[in-house]
């Protein structure tokens, strides 16, 4: 049998990570890197580093000789990088710049792992061509990594994901397993009705970052096939409880006070994706999934 080849994958013990790895252990050997929390899955190798250490990436990279590499890890909630934008600074932009820097030097595949809200929200929906434009700290960190991965590794794939739901490792909480907790317990949630986004399940993401990394080289938006918003997305998943969607409670951006701003709709236009193969499962089918495997 042949040996598989090797993929590193950092953030491994991360909502999408954990994904990434689930998809990759089948096709390739995963050293699957985390910070505190030691992936559980079987299949993979766990490494356990401080990507913030300058000496970790280097150390990794010549020890492991991966052909690939994912980097998922990053500090990804708007809240806390606006309250701490020089400590989250580090994981969102310095890491990825230099991992891609290191990646091209050894002439590794490179993906990095990106977000739809690197747009404003504005000017919707956007496609690859469309030039982000920050709104918040983390909008802006994650822009500015998108250029220094480029900049440093011209043939890397940065995935512009959107708003992803499933089941998350370990009981970690998520938007979407939040959501789902108060619709099964008919608790009280306040959703938008004026924040649009084109949803995709964590599988499908995965599946799509593991297809063309070191195939696509550029930006490339990975986003579902359904736009609505966050209220709508819950009454589809109450739908998909068999239940009415009696605990929504659909509230405007405009009166919800925030120490951040936030984008209307950063819905991705993906049909060059789509046109290369990605085919994320159906909004209404990946809801039924997540709810069957939260029973």
């Amino acid at each position: 049998m042949a040996q598989k080849p090797k993929l590193l994958i950092t953030g491994a013990s991360g909502f999408l990570g954990h994904a990434l790895c689930a998809a990759a252990r089948r096709h390739w050997s995963v050293a699957a890197v985390y910070r505190r929390q030691r992936p559980r899955l079987p299949g993979i190798t766990p490494v356990q580093a401080d990507l913030a250490d300058p000496a970790a990436l280097p150390e990794l990279l010549d020890r492991l000789r991966p052909r690939a590499a994912i980097h998922a890890a990053a500090a990804a909630q708007v809240g806390a990088c606006q309250a701490d934008p020089m400590g989250t600074e580090k994981i969102n932009v310095t890491v990825p710049a230099r991992l891609a820097e290191l990646c091209a030097a050894r002439e590794i595949d490179l993906a990095f792992t990106s977000t739809d809200l690197v747009f404003d929200g504005r000017r919707a929906p956007y496609d690859e061509s469309s030039p982000p434009v920050p709104f918040c700290v983390y909008s802006d960190q994650k822009g500015r990594a998108e250029a220094a991965v480029l900049a440093h590794h011209p043939r890397a794939l940065v995935a512009r994901l959107p708003l992803l739901f499933g089941l998350a490792p370990n009981a970690q909480s998520n938007f979407g397993v939040r959501m789902l907790a108060a619709i099964r317990h008919n608790q009280p949630i306040e959703l938008f009705v004026d924040e649009f986004r084109t949803p995709v399940d964590t599988a499908s993401a995965a599946q799509g970052v593991l297809a063309f990394v070191g195939k696509v080289h550029g930006p490339l938006h990975l986003g579902g096939r359904t736009r609505l918003s966050r209220y709508e997305l819950g009454c589809r998943m109450a739908g998909a409880l068999g239940l009415a969607p009696t605990m929504l409670r659909p509230v405007s951006m405009a009166v919800v006070a925030l120490p951040y701003g936030r984008a209307p709709d950063c819905s991705l236009d993906s049909r060059r994706a789509y046109g290369l193969g990605y085919d994320p499962t159906p909004l209404d089918a990946a809801l039924r999934q997540m709810v069957t495997q939260a029973a």
